[in-house]
């Protein structure tokens, strides 16, 4: 599909401005379960400790481990133990906890008013040979249907959770899942094509959080995704530099994806990096007409009201779509 439009959360049907949120042990600074407090400034624009108005409307759940440094991510899944059964299934019992992660985010929803919730899938990694046994089947992710049996076995259980948490319903809305790596290379293409298929089957959505220039992004429709949002691989103090974020909404617009935006701490991130990309927003139109999802590497929402307030106040003008381009930064310097 080429178009010359980025993809919206109107044609999709969702609510804008997604916000990426890691849970699980595995790192010092790691957020193990959302409580309200944890979430309120996602949610809500806090102002003095009150909630004034709404930011985030929907949230991305992405389940880091299972049991401590069992990764189920597979970005840091060779920095520990191999995730089994028993963390695929911890990663779905954590979600529906009454105080954490979804009980906290509904109870942070006000009357009236809905949030929508997506869920990172577990990423079934190739070298997993004992996983344990589904469906009366010892699991060896070397056995392509294995990888397939899981994942759908996954799907069903958290669906059949969601289904049965009905206190939850008239507050959040399940959207759907999300894809857990930014490249799909030839040894997932089949998976992936079977997993969006089984997605479709449950009457919720397929999302993909690629990276521009990654193996695969330019046919995340012939994978069976009802959506993707592009990264830049933008942070600021390493190439690629910021001209990858004028070349991203290009790409985006070209296939018709949505954008993502990220607000990092760290020695990958430099000072400003955050106003590149919202300058940009405004003048490559993505803050008005784009599916967005924003995450913050390192860093939680209480974190940057008390480091850069003043950042936080920006990203709640750009998610109202009245922000006002800010100067200097590397790619506006004047």
């Amino acid at each position: 599909m080429t178009t010359n439009e980025y993809m919206s959360a109107d044609e999709l049907g969702v609510q804008n401005h997604i916000c990426l949120l890691p849970y699980g042990k595995g790192f010092e600074n790691a957020v193990k379960d959302w409580t309200t407090d944890d979430l309120k400034p996602y949610q809500s624009y806090v102002v003095n400790g009150e909630a004034v108005d709404t930011m985030f409307k929907g949230l991305i759940f992405t389940p880091i481990t299972g049991r401590g440094h069992h990764f189920i991510t597979p970005m840091y899944a060779h920095l520990g133990d191999e995730a089994q059964k028993k963390d695929w299934k911890i990663a779905i019992k954590r979600l529906f906890q009454f105080d954490y992660n979804f009980g906290a985010a509904a109870q942070n929803t006000k009357d009236g008013q809905t949030t929508d919730i997506w869920v990172t899938l577990p990423y079934p990694i190739f070298s997993q040979t004992n996983f344990g046994v589904v469906n009366g089947e010892d699991i060896n992710f070397k056995e392509e249907d294995n990888r397939f049996l899981v994942v759908k076995w996954w799907i069903d259980k958290f669906i059949n959770c969601w289904n049965m948490a009905k206190k939850l319903h008239n507050k959040l809305t399940f959207r759907g899942f999300v894809w857990p790596r930014a490249s799909i290379d030839s040894s997932d293409e089949e998976l992936v094509k079977k997993v969006t298929d089984y997605i479709r089957t449950q009457d919720v959505l397929s999302l993909w959080l690629q990276q521009y220039g990654s193996t695969g992004c330019v046919n995340w429709k012939e994978f069976g995704f009802d959506a993707a949002c592009t990264h830049p691989n933008f942070f600021g103090t390493s190439w690629p530099d910021f001209t990858w974020i004028a070349n991203t909404t290009v790409f985006a617009r070209h296939y018709h994806t949505g954008f993502q935006i990220s607000f990092g701490k760290g020695l990958l991130f430099k000072e400003n990096h955050l106003l590149d990309y919202l300058n940009y927003g405004v003048y490559n139109e993505y803050m008005n007409d784009s599916l967005l999802v924003f995450e913050f590497p390192n860093q939680t929402m209480k974190e940057i009201i008390e480091n850069h307030p003043v950042e936080y106040n920006y990203l709640y003008s750009f998610i109202k779509k009245n922000y006002v381009p800010v100067y200097p930064t590397a790619a506006f310097p004047s």
